[in-house]
C-alpha cells in the first residue's frame, strides 16, 4: 500500500469514530432520541402531560384563588349563587377534596383572573358580578356557537349580554372559545372582547 493510500485510510477511520461519538453523545443528551423524533421542537420536548403542554401555552393553571370575583366578592351579596353553585372553576372540588378525596377536575366553572379578568366587571359591583358570572358559565358550557346569554341586576337594573363566538382547539389540542361582553350601565353600552380555554382540570379560564 503507498504511503498515499494508507494516510487516505487513516484519515477515514479517524472520520468515522468521530462521526460515531458525536451520534452517541447527540443520542445521550436525548434519552436515545434521534434529531428528527417528532416529541421534540426547538424550543424543548413536546410534553405528552395536558398539565405540561397547557403551562407551556399559558404559563400557568388558573385557580379559583386567581378568580377577580372570589378575591373580591366572596364575603359579599350572591343573588345568583356564583360561590354557592361553584360556578368558578375548582371551588367546590378543592372544598369537597379536603374531606372526600375528590379534587377541582370533578367542577367544570369559569375563573376570570388578571388584567383581562379584571377589566370585564371593573365597572360592576359584586351583585352584578354574581349575575354575569352566571352568565359567562352558562355561555362558556353551552357548546353553541353565537348563543346569547343575558342577565339583569333589578335592584339598579345595571345588565349585560355574553356571547360566545366560535369554539375551536388551539394548537396544543386545547378547546377554547372567542367571547363579546357587553354590559349597560345607566343605560350606556360598554363592551369588552376576550378568549377562554378549557384547562386540563376541566375549568374555563380566561387567558386573553
Amino acid at each position: 500500500m503507498s504511503m498515499k493510500s494508507a494516510s487516505l485510510a487513516v484519515l477515514t477511520a479517524a472520520v468515522m469514530a468521530t462521526s460515531g461519538c458525536a451520534s452517541a453523545g447527540y443520542d445521550d443528551a436525548y434519552h436515545g432520541r434521534r434529531h428528527d423524533d417528532s416529541s421534540y421542537r426547538a424550543e424543548g420536548p413536546i410534553s405528552h402531560d395536558p398539565s405540561d403542554r397547557w403551562r407551556q401555552r399559558y404559563s400557568r393553571t388558573y385557580s379559583y384563588n386567581d378568580d377577580v370575583f372570589y378575591q373580591e366578592c366572596r364575603n359579599s351579596p350572591d343573588p345568583a349563587g356564583v360561590i354557592a353553585g361553584a360556578l368558578i372553576g375548582g371551588l367546590l372540588g378543592s372544598a369537597v377534596g379536603q374531606g372526600g378525596g375528590r379534587t377541582g377536575a370533578t367542577v367544570a366553572g369559569v375563573i376570570v383572573g388578571g388584567v383581562v379578568g379584571a377589566a370585564l366587571t371593573s365597572n360592576l359591583d359584586c351583585e352584578d358580578r354574581s349575575y354575569a358570572y352566571k352568565s359567562y358559565y352558562d355561555g362558556l358550557n353551552s357548546g353553541r356557537p353565537g348563543s346569547r346569554h343575558e342577565w339583569r341586576n333589578p335592584r339598579n337594573d345595571h345588565r349585560g349580554e355574553f356571547r360566545v363566538g366560535r369554539y375551536y382547539n388551539d394548537p396544543d389540542g386545547f378547546r377554547c372559545a372567542d367571547f363579546t361582553q357587553t354590559i349597560y350601565i345607566d343605560g350606556r353600552p360598554q363592551e369588552a372582547h376576550g378568549r377562554a380555554c378549557r384547562q386540563p382540570d376541566g375549568a374555563w379560564a380566561v387567558v386573553n
